[in-house]
C-alpha cells in the first residue's frame, strides 16, 4: 500500500481498497468501478474523521469574525454588547496585503544551449502580457483577497488553478479560484503540499451541474449519492442548508422549445427542484518505475491521478496530465506563517479570547449601571407594598414601614480598573495581530516627526511582509500552473486587448499554438514551452504608500529615476501619458539654443 509508511495502523479497508497502481491500471487489473469508488470514499472518510476537530474551531472563528460571540441570553434585559475588535484588525491586514497589485515576471525555460534565445525571450514577454490580461479580465485579484480572509480566519486558504472553457467568449482561458477550506480534505499526515499523497475536494452539486461537468452522468447517478460533508457557515445558516434541494432553471413558462434550459422531462416547464449529490474529486499520487540502459539502475517518477466519484459511480478516472497541462493536482495553499505543519495558525483564533473578555467586561459594566439606575427592591413578606404594582418613578410615595422595604444596593464597581482592563485587552489584540492603532489609521498623541512615524509603521509591517512572502510562494505555484495551461491550451488564434501594469494599452494578435516550440530530439514534433517565474506581492517594498512615494521623490531628486517612475510611485492619474508629455517637453527644451531657451523660460 502507498499509505503504509504514513499510517500508524492498518485497517481491513486498507487491505480491501485498491492501491494507486491498481487504480491507474483501471479494470484491466480486475478492479471494478465499485472498488475504485469504495477506495476514494475510504480516503475521504479517513481525512474527514481526522480533520473533524478543526471544524468546531473554524465555526467559532467565523462567529468571532462576524461579531456573533453571544449566545441567546437567558433574560431579554441582560446586556450583550458586541463591539468587534477582530474584524477591523483582519480587514486592515487584508487591505495592507492587497494594497499593491502582484506582479508576475516569467522567463522561458528552453532546453540548454538553445540557439533561439531571442525567440524564447519574445515568447516570455508575450506570456507576461497574457498573465496580466488574465488577471485583469477575470478579476483574479478578488480571489487573492478571499483566500487571505480564509488564511486569517481558518489558518489556511486554497487556490485551485483550472482551465475554464467558458472564458474568453467560449474559447477558454486559465484562471485560479478560491476554494473554501471546508471542502478540501488533504492527507492528514502531510506537513506541506510537497509530501501530499492525496487530496480530495468534496462538492455539493445538483444533478444538472454534475451532468454539465461530466456529460452523461445524469443517467448513472442514483439516490443515496450524498456524503456527510462539512459545510461552511454563512449568514443564512438558519434557513438554508447545502444539502437541501436546489432550484433547476428549466424552460421558461409557456416555452415550446428546450433551447432555454435542460430538463429531465420535456413536459417540465419552468422551475423545479433539483436533487443535490456529493461529488468527490480525488487526486492520488502514485509512482512509476522505468528501467534504464543499466539493468541495476531504475528511474522512479511520481504520477498524479484524478478520480471523480459520486456515490458508487466513477465519473472520471485518468492521469492528471490528461486533465491539465502541469500533471499534478490543481491546488495551492496559503498560510500566513509556515510553522512546519500543514495548517497554519489562525489570527482570529488567537484574538478570540481577548475579544470575548472585552465583551464580558462591557456586559458586566452595563449590567452594573442598569442595577444602579434601577436597583432591586427587597421587602418583607408582611409588607404593605406586597400585591401592589410598583414602578420606579421620581416623586412616587408608597405606604410602608421603614424596616419593611428598601433598595438592594448593587456591588460597587471600580470604574478606573474596568476601563484599564479593557484597554489592556485591546493592547493584547494589537500585539497579537501586529497592527497598532496608528497603522490602522488612528493618529498618535503628541507631536511626532514624520520620520518617527514612518519608522514605527515600517517596524509594524515586518509581520505583514512575512505574510506577503507566503503569498508570493502560493502565487508562484498558481502562476506556474497557469503558464503551463496557457502554453499548451492556447491552440487557437486570439486577439487580445491588454492594459499593462504600467498603464500602457496595446493590442496583440496571437497565432495558434503560440507558445509551442520545436523538440530538440524530434524536430518534427512541437511541444509547449515551459517557463520559470518570479511572483512579487510587495514583500521587498515599503508597505506604506506614503513611504514608497517619499522614496521615489528622493531618488528622483538624486537623478536615480526618471519622471515616469516618480509619477508611477505617486500613482498619478494617467501617469504614463503625463510622463510621456513631460519628457517630450524636456527633450524639446534641451534641443533649443541657449539664448532661445532662456527666452522661453522668460
Amino acid at each position: 500500500m502507498l499509505y503504509a509508511s504514513s499510517m500508524p495502523t492498518a485497517t481491513v479497508l486498507d487491505e480491501m481498497a485498491p492501491g494507486p497502481a491498481n487504480v491507474a491500471a483501471g479494470t484491466s487489473t480486475g478492479q471494478t468501478e465499485d472498488q475504485t469508488a469504495a477506495y476514494v470514499q475510504h480516503l475521504f472518510m479517513r481525512a474527514r474523521s481526522l480533520r473533524r476537530p478543526l471544524i468546531a474551531q473554524w465555526k467559532n472563528n467565523y462567529r468571532t469574525l462576524h461579531n456573533k460571540t453571544w449566545a441567546p441570553r437567558a433574560e431579554a434585559w441582560m446586556p450583550a454588547p458586541e463591539i468587534s475588535q477582530v474584524f477591523p484588525v483582519i480587514f486592515s491586514s487584508v487591505a495592507w496585503m492587497t494594497d499593491q497589485r502582484p506582479t508576475i515576471e516569467t522567463t522561458a525555460a528552453p532546453q540548454p544551449f538553445s540557439e533561439y534565445a531571442d525567440f524564447y525571450q519574445s515568447l516570455s514577454q508575450d506570456m507576461n502580457a497574457v498573465l496580466n490580461a488574465t488577471f485583469m479580465g477575470n478579476s483574479l485579484d478578488l480571489e487573492i483577497s478571499m483566500v487571505l480572509w480564509d488564511a486569517f480566519t481558518y489558518g489556511i486558504g486554497y487556490l485551485k488553478t483550472t482551465w475554464e472553457p467558458w472564458l474568453a467568449d467560449g474559447i477558454g482561458d486559465t484562471a485560479f479560484r478560491r476554494v473554501t477550506p471546508f471542502n478540501i480534505y488533504p492527507d492528514p499526515f502531510a506537513t506541506s503540499m510537497q509530501d501530499l499523497t492525496y487530496i480530495i475536494e468534496a462538492k455539493q452539486m445538483t444533478i444538472s451541474d454534475v451532468d454539465r461537468s461530466y456529460p452523461g452522468a445524469r443517467g448513472k447517478i442514483g439516490a443515496g449519492a450524498t456524503e456527510d460533508v462539512d459545510e461552511q457557515p454563512h449568514i443564512l445558516d438558519e434557513t438554508v442548508s447545502q444539502s437541501m434541494a436546489r432550484v433547476r432553471l428549466g424552460n421558461l413558462p409557456s416555452a415550446t422549445q428546450t433551447r432555454y434550459g435542460i430538463t429531465d422531462n420535456p413536459r417540465d416547464r419552468g422551475i423545479a427542484d433539483d436533487m443535490t449529490v456529493t461529488v468527490l474529486e480525488c487526486w492520488v499520487r502514485h509512482h512509476q518505475i522505468t528501467k534504464t540502459d543499466d539493468p541495476s539502475v531504475s528511474k522512479v517518477r511520481d504520477v498524479w491521478r484524478c478520480i471523480v466519484t459520486c456515490g458508487r459511480n466513477v465519473l472520471l478516472d485518468c492521469e492528471a496530465g490528461e486533465v491539465n497541462a502541469y500533471g499534478t493536482h490543481p491546488y495551492d495553499r496559503m498560510v500566513l506563517t509556515d510553522t512546519g505543519e500543514f495548517y497554519g495558525p489562525s489570527i482570529v483564533a488567537l484574538l478570540d479570547s481577548p475579544q470575548e473578555s472585552i465583551g464580558r467586561l462591557l456586559s458586566s459594566i452595563m449590567q452594573n449601571i442598569a442595577l444602579m439606575g434601577n436597583p432591586v427592591l427587597q421587602e418583607s413578606p408582611r409588607s404593605r407594598s406586597r400585591g401592589k404594582k410598583i414602578t420606579n418613578r421620581p416623586g412616587q410615595r408608597i405606604e410602608a414601614e421603614q424596616t419593611e422595604i428598601s433598595w438592594l444596593n448593587p456591588p460597587q464597581m471600580h470604574p478606573t480598573m474596568s476601563t484599564d482592563l479593557i484597554q489592556f485587552f485591546k493592547g493584547e489584540i494589537e500585539s497579537i495581530s501586529g497592527l497598532s492603532a496608528m497603522v490602522r489609521g488612528f493618529a498618535p498623541s503628541g507631536r511626532n516627526s514624520t520620520g518617527v512615524l514612518d519608522q514605527v509603521q515600517d517596524a509594524a509591517f515586518v509581520r505583514v511582509r512575512a505574510s506577503l512572502r507566503q503569498l508570493e510562494a502560493a502565487l508562484r505555484g498558481v502562476c506556474s500552473k497557469m503558464c503551463a495551461n496557457v502554453a499548451e491550451f492556447y491552440t487557437e488564434p486570439r486577439q487580445m486587448s491588454i492594459q499593462g501594469a504600467d498603464g500602457q494599452k496595446f493590442h496583440m494578435a496571437m497565432r495558434a499554438r503560440h507558445f509551442y516550440t520545436r523538440d530538440a530530439d524530434n524536430k518534427e514534433e512541437r511541444i509547449p514551452l515551459r517557463f520559470t517565474l518570479l511572483a512579487d506581492a510587495g514583500s521587498q517594498l515599503p508597505t506604506s504608500k506614503q513611504a514608497r512615494a517619499a522614496d521615489a521623490q528622493q531618488l528622483f531628486a538624486l537623478g536615480a529615476i526618471d519622471v515616469y517612475e516618480l509619477l508611477k510611485a505617486k500613482q498619478w492619474p494617467n501617469y504614463s501619458i503625463v510622463a510621456k508629455r513631460v519628457m517630450e517637453q524636456m527633450s524639446q527644451q534641451a534641443s533649443q539654443a541657449p539664448g532661445k531657451r532662456q527666452a522661453t523660460r522668460s
